[in-house]
């Protein structure tokens, strides 16, 4: 096979796997934004990137192609993009990363496949949920939170309000990836128009809300305008990532092939910042893949048993080699 066929092939997995990683990305600098500002300025730097970096590249034309249903799926994505936003960014305020990450990812997982069975007609078997709960337990074993493993580095005051906020940010994020779904689905999804309208929904919404916050500030050092340059860039690339991801593959597999991202953290952690080896972290990250190849396994042996069965119900469907046409 080239590797021009491969990438086709695999494009929603590798778009799935981006997505996942700049999610991870952006809560790290997130964190570190938070330490000299609050969540109405970090939610508001985003939309202003999300803004700025889509215009020059929106398809102005294809708006003529949008009815009236599509313009309020657009609307609906941008409002649920924007909320969880400032919703994890307040749990930020809170929690570590660790505790943000577990319930971001794991919640977000469980919603999604929940509610993309019932809403998008996405398949849901028992076998396929099992998976998606023992991920959860990888996920929660990788990040380590400190609402479970009680780190002593993360102070027990207002932990359950972060928590509050961070599922609140899950599930408001999950119906964005059902919305931005059902826009795929419909052939409406148009890339730079959706990204830039996410960007004027929230500088509405964000600035409305930094107007009225009684304090916050600037960047004031080289590290902290880095820090928001970086910060910005990466949130617009999971909100592309994301588009591209969801527009390739179902919800539910968009939900969970991004945890391995949580697991590709963990290994950078290790590399790059030199920290000791964690065996709870390891057996974690484990679960999280065979998780991930064992529903790319279960979803292939779905596949062909389904083109085993439509054979054997429309035998006139095979050619005289025994073939289908």
């Amino acid at each position: 096979m080239e590797l021009a066929e491969f990438l086709e092939l695999h494009k929603g997995s590798m778009y799935c796997f981006a997505f996942g990683m700049m999610m991870t990305i952006q809560v790290n600098l997130a964190k570190l934004l938070i330490y000299s500002s609050n969540a109405s300025y970090v939610t508001l730097i985003r939309t202003v990137f999300t803004a700025l970096m889509a215009m020059p590249l929106v398809e102005w034309d294809a708006a003529n192609t949008l009815d009236g249903t599509d313009l309020f799926l657009y609307l609906a994505s941008a409002v649920t993009y924007v909320i969880p936003c400032g919703l994890l960014a307040l749990g930020l305020t809170y929690l570590g990363v660790g505790d943000s990450t577990a319930i971001e990812f794991g919640g977000s997982l469980i919603l999604v496949a929940l509610i993309s069975h019932f809403v998008l007609n996405e398949s849901l078997s028992i076998p396929y949920l099992i998976m998606l709960l023992v991920d959860c337990v990888g996920i929660v074993l990788v990040s380590q939170p400190s609402i479970i493993f009680g780190t002593p580095d993360v102070p027990l005051e207002g932990r359950e309000i972060g928590a509050i906020f961070t599922l609140a940010g899950a599930f408001f994020f999950a119906l964005w990836q059902i919305i931005v779904r059902i826009l795929a689905k419909r052939s409406a999804l148009k890339c730079w128009l959706i990204i830039y309208t996410h960007g004027l929904v929230g500088l509405v919404i964000a600035g409305g809300w930094t107007a009225v916050e009684s304090a916050w500030q600037v960047p004031d050092t080289w590290f902290s305008g880095i820090v928001f340059v970086g910060y910005g860039v990466a949130c617009t690339m999971q909100l592309i990532t994301g588009l591209k991801a969801l527009t390739n593959e179902e919800a539910k597999r968009v939900a969970l092939v991004l945890t391995l991202s949580v697991v590709l953290s963990y290994a950078l952690q290790l590399t790059a910042f030199g920290e000791e080896l964690d065996w709870i972290s390891i057996s974690g990250g484990i679960i999280v893949v065979v998780c991930v190849v064992l529903s790319e396994c279960w979803d292939c042996i779905k596949d062909k048993i389904n083109i085993l069965r439509e054979s054997y119900e429309n035998p006139e469907s095979l050619n005289v080699d025994g073939e289908s046409d």
